[in-house]
């Protein structure tokens, strides 16, 4: 079966407009429901073939009114061998009941009569990688036929790649929330800006600490004259250049400004530079004495003496901080360089800003 042009508008824009829905896909759920005559229409995404792996997403339409059958649905459902059915091919109910154990079929019966399952269709999407998705039409009497199950399996293909889609997108959002999380830790914001020195995307500490106007018409700004100027002339430069401007706006004082690529992949972008600066602030100590204790094989008195000097306190005031006696201080002070091979303080100072402790 073809999908018709009505079909094209109604169900197939909406699959892949739900991507962005919240919740997700719920027009197209609720279009195909009424399509096929569905008392509810069921989506269950799973990151394997088995179905008795949590979702990553579970989504559901229901006619019914109150529609309080959700737990009975799912002991139905996990009555029936749904795990074998092959992808991108529809099921009728009867095909999946077990005619061949009376005490099964038995059971599987209950479990539908409370679920008021008296038909369904089903057929199992195979995404990307292990990515799998079950699509359900389900009614409490006689209700479905060949057009049903021939539309499924026309949406079949549609449904991987708006799950390959999905699943592309929450790699990129993941990727970047990790990123930004990680810049957090260590003060970095940074904010890409087009040739007019407006924000194009920005984290949440550049968003809060820059002046600068996004590129949206909905969203304003004063902007910073210095910073349009220098995304201008690395709009025009040819070479990879690296600008600082300094602001001194709400703590920042400099941006670093460094070119970007004219395309990610085979998407253009009016992307010009990107805005990287760094506010003045430390981990929590203990948490960073905890981290350099396990990286640099120190006991927590002595990763916690460490940690005090890093921040810039002589060996004497960490240790008064901590309530050792200046000598018992100098003696860690010796044990900590023995143990990871610094020569100073100097030289102990550069190892824990360079490792992991700022990330703490």
């Amino acid at each position: 079966m073809a999908i018709s042009p009505t079909d094209f508008t109604h169900l197939m824009l909406p699959l892949f407009e739900g991507i962005f829905e919240d919740p997700l896909w719920e027009t197209f759920l609720e279009r195909l429901m009424l399509r096929t005559g569905a008392q509810r229409v069921r989506l269950m995404v799973r990151n394997s073939a088995a179905p008795s792996q949590t979702p990553l997403i579970r989504r559901v339409a229901s006619r019914l009114e109150p529609s309080n059958l959700a737990e009975a649905e799912i002991t139905a459902l996990a009555a029936l061998p749904y795990a074998t059915l092959r992808p991108n091919r529809v099921y009728a109910l009867e095909e999946l009941r077990d005619f061949d154990n009376a005490s099964a079929r038995a059971t599987q019966d209950k479990a539908l009569q409370t679920a008021r399952i008296g038909d369904a269709r089903l057929i199992r999407v195979a995404g990307r990688g292990d990515l799998h998705a079950w699509l359900l039409l389900l009614h409490e009497r006689s209700s479905f036929g060949a057009a049903d199950s021939a539309l499924l399996t026309a949406l079949a293909p549609a449904i991987a790649t708006a799950m390959a889609t999905l699943a592309s997108i929450g790699e990129v959002r993941l990727r970047a929330e990790a990123a930004e999380t990680t810049l957090a830790m260590l003060g970095i914001g940074q904010a890409v800006l087009d040739r007019d020195g407006h924000m194009l995307v920005a984290d949440s500490l550049a968003q809060s600490h820059l002046p600068l106007p996004y590129a949206s018409a909905a969203q304003h700004g004063s902007g910073i004259p210095a910073m349009a100027q220098a995304c201008s002339a690395l709009a025009e430069a040819s070479l990879d250049q690296r600008v600082a401007v300094k602001i001194d706006e709400r703590g920042v004082g400099n941006v670093l400004l460094r070119p970007v690529k004219r395309k990610i992949g085979s998407l253009p972008h009016p992307a010009v530079a990107v805005g990287s600066f760094r506010l003045s602030q430390r981990e929590a100590p203990v948490g960073s004495a905890l981290v350099i204790a396990q990286t640099l094989g120190l006991s927590l008195r002595e990763s916690a003496l460490a940690e005090a000097m890093s921040r810039g306190r002589s060996i004497i005031e960490a240790g008064t901080q901590l309530r050792l006696t200046p000598e018992t201080a100098r003696n860690y002070s010796k044990r900590i360089y023995a143990k990871t091979g610094t020569s100073g303080q100097a030289d102990l100072v550069r190892l824990v800003l360079t490792g992991l402790a700022p990330l703490a």
